[in-house]
């Protein structure tokens, strides 16, 4: 219940407009606790710090940090069941499923990783926002297109 107001509140976002330098969004859902995600931080510090935000909140900063002049806008952002922001800017490499027939095919790399990490057991959903601010979901290796 509470990702689907997370996606109404992204959804409200793009549909507001995009601010200028929008490189772009992907969030991981995660069902339980991070675990054997093959994830990695992008940045060598530790600025994925983010103090407990509500839905709108995280949202607004998610699409504020989404911009080349933010050197956090980079990779994937991860949050948990209760719709905590647990770590941004993270490298996300899902292993590519031996035998799997629904590949998508001319996406860009943001697609292709989120249908493939959508899989992953503890994975609920992965949203992905074009630079267009074209919202796509992934779920169980199906990308869908969410009408704005």
């Amino acid at each position: 219940m509470k990702q689907e107001l997370f996606l109404k509140a992204i959804n409200d976002a793009s549909k507001r407009g995009l601010p200028a330098g929008f490189t772009g969004l992907g969030i991981i859902f995660i069902d339980r606790d991070i675990g054997m995600l093959p994830i990695s931080p992008l940045l060598s510090e530790d600025c994925y710090y983010v103090e407990a935000f509500d839905i709108q909140e995280t949202v607004n900063f998610l699409f504020s940090i989404s911009n080349v002049r933010d050197k956090r806008h980079d990779g994937f952002h991860v949050v948990s069941q209760d719709m905590r922001l647990l770590k941004i800017s993270q490298y996300f490499s899902p292993l590519i499923p031996k035998g799997f027939n629904e590949t998508v095919f001319d996406v860009g790399a943001r697609y292709r990783t989120a249908q493939y990490g959508s899989l992953y057991e503890n994975v609920s959903s992965i949203i992905v926002i074009s630079q267009k601010g074209k919202v796509s979901i992934a779920k169980d290796g199906i990308v869908e297109l969410i009408v704005k």
